[in-house]
């Protein structure tokens, strides 16, 4: 598979969440069905790449997209602060 604009990338989170897992596809139904059979997924689609070197993807809306698009507004928003606030909070449970 040759990697260029408007390939699809599923991520998802591994078993040990401190590493993500992809897979790279031509086809959004294809993307999405497979994406379907993983807990928590995102299905990015590239914009750019330069040389193979630095790519710039976008968030599409399936999987955990919501939620995904939720902590960056948050984080961008409060920076340091909101990873203030989600530490308390999981420290409570």
């Amino acid at each position: 598979m040759i990697i260029e604009r408007g390939t699809i990338k599923v991520v998802w989170l591994a078993k040990n969440s401190k590493r993500i897992r992809s897979m790279m596809f031509e086809d959004l139904k294809e993307a999405d069905k497979f994406g379907k059979t993983k807990r928590d997924y995102l299905i990015f689609k590239l914009i750019k790449h330069n040389k193979m070197r630095s790519f710039e993807w976008e968030v599409l809306p399936y999987g955990n997209y919501k939620q995904y698009l939720s902590l960056v507004r948050n984080y961008q928003k409060f920076g340091i602060r909101f990873h203030s606030l989600l530490e308390g909070f999981f420290n409570k449970l």
